[in-house]
């Protein structure tokens, strides 16, 4: 694991930084298939840029893993809110425990099909049942439902953890993008609650800040998949902002933002970083403000690689070995188990 002491950010960001070669020739071959979609590269309205990321995201969930069970049913929503859709995924010989997952997007876009892949690969990796989220999306349902429907499955998960024995072993959080940063704004909310939390999280290049001059949103900006306009307009699509747009502030919104004792009474974490990234300074920065709280953390930076990697491993070797750096990590954090 990488200290971020040690991350040359500059060398990082430089002009000659490059694709790695898997890397390079898949996203030629991505670039090619995507541009036959119709819709491809239009400016579209959110319902029908949520359909077109739908279709993109077929070729990464084909030749699915194998596991023991997916079962797909509904958990009661907080209040007054709708049930939640969710999928339960228990790998082959799952040992007990849970980690609820939530899946990226930008917070505007993916469902409970469009990780299939990941999601399965993260339950063989950690060997632990993984309850994957379909929250509501913006900008229909702008901050906080889709927090409140982790808090939903969250405490549903709990609830269910004291009478089933599949469940009763560690209970943590997953996400990837927008679903890093919903699964640690879980976290931090269920803490200053002071009701159970989870025990661990595993952050895969998360959104945790809204700087949008940083070193790697300029670097990155256009031609790495992720666009720092595509972030702006979801930004402001999840978290529209009055005045000072303090909502944008908020630490379940920008956990940059949560106080030093908040980030210190976190549970361990997994961070994990794609240096070609607009995000790539999101995470960096989030792991200074953890080593100055002296919270417990992890940090993976995967070098050549882009935003999303990990939905492509069917097809990348780096984005396997990100989800084995994970479940490493996972049985390291709780080697009681068997």
């Amino acid at each position: 694991m990488t200290p971020v002491t040690r991350i040359d950010l500059r060398r990082l960001v430089a002009p000659e930084a490059r694709r790695s070669p898997e890397m390079a020739g898949l996203w030629d071959w991505i670039q090619a298939e995507d541009a036959k979609d119709p819709d491809y590269g239009k400016d579209l309205p959110p319902a029908e840029l949520r359909a077109l990321q739908l279709r993109l995201s077929r070729k990464w969930n084909e030749d699915l893993p194998d596991v023991a069970e997916v079962r797909r049913f509904t958990v009661p929503g907080l209040m007054a809110a709708p049930p939640i859709g969710v999928d339960l995924i228990i790998p082959h010989q799952a040992r007990p425990g849970a980690i609820l997952h939530a899946h990226g997007g930008c917070w505007v876009f993916g469902n409970l099909d469009s990780h299939q892949r990941a999601k399965r690969l993260l339950a063989i990796e950690t060997r632990t049942a993984v309850l994957s989220v379909d929250y509501r999306l913006a900008p229909e349902h702008p901050f906080p439902a889709a927090l409140e429907d982790l808090q939903a499955c969250w405490r549903w998960l709990h609830e269910q953890a004291k009478t089933d024995p599949r469940f009763k072993g560690p209970l943590a959080v997953a996400g990837d993008s927008a679903g890093a940063n919903l699964a640690l704004a879980l976290t931090l909310r269920e803490q200053d609650l002071r009701r159970p939390a989870p025990e661990a999280a595993l952050l895969f290049y998360g959104v945790y800040a809204d700087d949008f001059e940083s070193p790697s949103y300029k670097r990155f900006a256009e031609g790495y998949g992720l666009t720092r306009a595509l972030m702006q307009r979801c930004f402001n699509l999840y978290a529209p902002g009055d005045g000072p747009e303090a909502l944008k502030r908020d630490p379940l919104v920008t956990a940059i933002h949560a106080s030093e004792a908040a980030l210190a009474r976190l549970p361990p974490l997994f961070l994990n970083a794609a240096s070609l990234d607009v995000l790539l300074c999101d995470t960096l920065d989030l792991a200074k403000r953890l080593d100055a709280a002296g919270a417990s953390y992890e940090l993976m930076l995967h070098e050549g690689v882009h935003h999303g990697f990990m939905q492509f491993s069917a097809h990348l070797e780096e984005a396997r070995r990100a989800v084995m750096l994970a479940g490493d990590f996972f049985r390291r954090t709780f080697p009681r188990r068997p």
